[in-house]
């Protein structure tokens, strides 16, 4: 636990120097390289449960999403280049792949991409998508931070709920795992958000009220709680505890964004189609 809570620590203390000396630029470059170590560990999973995909490939491309989303804004919403890239990734592969699994070779590949740097370019069109309505960059910066924290909120509130009321068992997936946990990440979740409102939210983002806040939270909080047992059974799968070793206390970098997969999607609808133009 020790390690953990210095992990995060030391994760946000990053977090907020990048915001300080970069602003938006170091948003998109973190979120940038905690997707593509994500995917490249998620291409590790895959590898121990018998595919081979094109990693490089698939890095390269999931790379051009996340930066073209942010430095391209014409595109729409990084689906031409998402589209462009599963193109490139079928025929390098079908060309190239003359082994009897070269059809789950390039179906690995291509999932890597979908799941991991394109759901998380949600992010990033956020991000993006605040400052072309003229929300500004600070409130593009400050929504992001508000989806990643509440989802994280909700493994926090999870496992410290879990530990000292949980008994009813959530999954099989993950047997740690319970519904009074679930719950408590949830009411985590509403109260990190409604916070962060409060002390934190820009003058530009008057719209985004405490309804949107408390509401926001619980669907947000749920999907990660999904994203969590999705990345579970990945790991029961491949028969191993943690994607990595390389962040003390948590493990691997998708076992830091599990949570935040399928929210960020999420989160990026139920702005747009609130209070964003």
């Amino acid at each position: 636990m020790q390690k953990r809570f210095l992990s995060f620590t030391l994760l946000w203390l990053a977090i907020i120097l990048a915001l300080t000396c970069f602003g938006s630029h170091g948003a998109v470059l973190l979120v940038t390289i905690v997707a593509l170590m994500t995917q490249l560990e998620l291409y590790r999973l895959l590898q121990k449960m018998g595919v081979q995909p094109q990693a490089t490939l698939g890095l390269l491309c999931g790379a051009v999403i996340l930066l073209g989303t942010y430095y391209l804004p014409g595109l729409n919403s990084g689906i031409e280049l998402f589209l462009l890239s599963y193109l490139i990734i079928a025929l390098t592969i079908a060309c190239g792949d003359q082994s009897k699994n070269g059809l789950s070779n390039t179906l690995g590949t291509l999932f890597g991409l979908t799941y991991v740097p394109f759901l998380l370019h949600f992010l990033l069109l956020t991000m993006q998508h605040a400052e072309s309505v003229g929300l500004g960059s600070s409130s593009g910066i400050y929504l992001g931070i508000w989806l990643i924290t509440v989802a994280k909120a909700s493994d926090v509130g999870g496992l410290l709920f879990g530990m000292f009321i949980g008994k009813t068992p959530l999954s099989k997936i993950s047997p740690a795992k319970t519904y009074e946990g679930a719950l408590g990440g949830i009411f985590t979740s509403v109260l990190i958000g409604l916070g962060l409102h409060f002390f934190f939210r820009p003058d530009a983002l008057q719209a985004f009220t405490y309804g949107h806040a408390a509401l926001f939270a619980i669907p947000i909080a749920i999907s990660a709680i999904a994203s969590d047992l999705v990345e579970s059974a990945f790991k029961r799968t491949a028969g191993i505890k943690d994607s990595g070793q390389i962040i003390p206390g948590i493990g691997g970098f998708f076992d830091l964004t599990d949570s935040l997969i399928l929210s960020a999607p999420l989160g990026y609808l139920l702005f747009k189609y609130s209070f964003f133009c």
